[in-house]
């Protein structure tokens, strides 16, 4: 079982430049209703198989606001430290798919199916050493690290993770991405020869879960509005979530926001600099996964989780009465990045092309940037 749906994406063209953009989701958000009334562990056997995308996340996601919900505050606690690294080698697997298939194909250049095969195997393995074996987890992911180091050097960086981290400035990003044989580098400079700026966005960042509007806005609106989950906001406006976000303040990407704004390059840029960063961490044996799931008891036998994810912040939100599931919600990053009013529409409308297969095409780039989790389409509607 799966929960599928499609977004649409309708560009107002006059033939020159985008007017208004459209954004329309077909995705049902079933999982509430897929989930009540049934006990804990069967809802967090269920949810996993509910999802084609990002299993691990919402399992995890559903595990520790269930949890939560039963009084296990886990923030206090926390959650065994394989179920964080299973969620951060789901994002890895995603950002790698992103980078060597979706990316370049938009940009005209063939993918690298051959390099993501061996990465779904190093994840699908680890994944399953770490739920068989969760007390001995570093052995499976030093094993996973090893491995998706090795493929995301020879087919991302074009050296270590840990030496392109290196990069400081948005001149040696310049020069890596101009110099460098590898895919990613090669649709970057395309990207910036062909379509600079291309959705560039003035829709903020969504802060940290430590930023004040957390509590005293986003988790209140999601508690009364029973329509929040369809079109977030944080304090009442659209925000961005994923790793552009997560790392605006790490050197090289402030540096690249600070010239370029939140554009498809800096997000694609983002998702670079978050993989590497993942990788040495994975390879650390002290590394902990930490932030990657955060959750909160709350009053009245609810609970709260706030999940990383490739794609940006998931939130699952559970209420018990009598041992069973009497209300559920989730807030996908989908539903943040393509919000009617949200970063896409906001850096599309204006784009530029010759022509509407060249338009559909750096559209088509700027959705994947963003990185929904379900299929989208995109259509043209002509003006004089």
């Amino acid at each position: 079982m799966s929960i599928e749906g499609e977004i649409t994406v309708t560009l107002h063209w006059d033939g020159q430049r985008v007017r208004h953009v459209g954004l329309a989701s077909t995705r049902p958000l079933v999982a509430s209703r897929v989930l009540l009334g049934r006990a804990p562990p069967e809802a967090a056997a269920l949810v996993p198989r509910l999802y084609a995308l990002c299993g691990q996340a919402q399992g995890a996601a559903c595990a520790a606001a269930l949890r939560a919900a039963a009084g296990s505050d886990c923030a206090a606690e926390g959650l065994p430290g394989a179920s964080a690294w299973t969620v951060v080698l789901e994002s890895l697997q995603e950002t790698l798919w992103r980078l060597l298939i979706d990316a370049p194909r938009s940009l005209s250049l063939p993918p690298k199916a051959a390099a993501v095969a061996p990465v779904r195997a190093a994840v699908a393995l680890a994944i399953a050493a770490l739920k068989a074996h969760p007390d001995e987890s570093r052995a499976a992911l030093a094993a996973a690290a090893g491995a998706l180091s090795e493929i995301a050097r020879e087919h991302v960086y074009g050296r270590p993770p840990a030496a392109w981290l290196e990069l400081a400035d948005a001149a040696s990003f310049d020069a890596w991405r101009d110099s460098a044989a590898t895919l990613p580098a090669r649709a970057l400079a395309r990207l910036a020869a062909t379509a600079p700026g291309l959705c560039r966005s003035d829709t903020a960042l969504m802060p940290g879960l430590d930023d004040e509007a957390w509590w005293s806005a986003v988790v209140p609106a999601l508690q009364q509005d029973p329509l929040f989950a369809q079109a977030p906001t944080w304090g009442g406006r659209p925000v961005e979530t994923g790793a552009l976000s997560r790392l605006q303040a790490q050197p090289l990407v402030a540096a690249l926001i600070a010239r370029e704004g939140h554009s498809a390059a800096t997000r694609l840029a983002a998702r670079l600099v978050e993989a590497a960063t993942l990788l040495v961490e994975l390879a650390s044996p002290h590394a902990a996964a930490s932030g990657w799931i955060r959750s909160w008891t709350l009053a009245d036998g609810t609970g709260l989780a706030a999940v990383q994810t490739a794609r940006g912040l998931l939130i699952h939100h559970a209420r018990l009465a009598q041992g069973r599931i009497a209300e559920y919600r989730i807030v996908a990053p989908t539903e943040w990045n393509f919000h009617p009013q949200g970063a896409l529409f906001r850096g599309i409308v204006g784009t530029e092309a010759p022509d509407e297969a060249t338009l559909v095409s750096r559209t088509g780039l700027a959705v994947h940037a963003l990185d929904p989790c379900v299929g989208f389409r995109i259509e043209v509607v002509r003006h004089a």
